[in-house]
């Protein structure tokens, strides 16, 4: 009979979380483009200096090169760097300054 030994460590076929940095929880409105499709309104739910999760349900590659619009700022280009069904991760291209991502939380701030 075999016996299963109980592990607690975590299973490296999951993958671990190499987020190096605290996301903010915010909820932006903004809009999302790419070369294979055209704008598509999304809200942002958290963000970090070096990327964002985007709450939506368009079904988009990893690795696609996109647009993020987030208003009263700029728009950000980077890459969806995972995707589910309910939402993607995006990699800025270029790392937001702390005190730029400082500002773009006090402009979308609820008024």
């Amino acid at each position: 009979m075999a016996t299963r030994l109980i592990d607690d460590t975590y299973p490296a076929w999951l993958g671990k979380d190499e987020r190096q940095l605290v996301r903010i929880p915010v909820a932006w409105n903004a809009t999302i483009s790419a070369d294979k499709f055209d704008a598509q309104s999304v809200c942002i739910s958290d963000c970090t200096a070096r990327g964002c999760r985007v709450e939506t349900r368009l079904a988009v590659t990893v690795g696609t090169f996109v647009h993020l619009t987030i208003p009263r700022f700029a728009t950000v280009p980077g890459w969806v760097a995972w995707s589910s069904p309910e939402a993607i991760g995006i990699d800025f291209s270029h790392p937001l300054p702390n005190r730029v991502l400082e500002c773009i939380i006090e402009r979308n701030a609820p008024f």
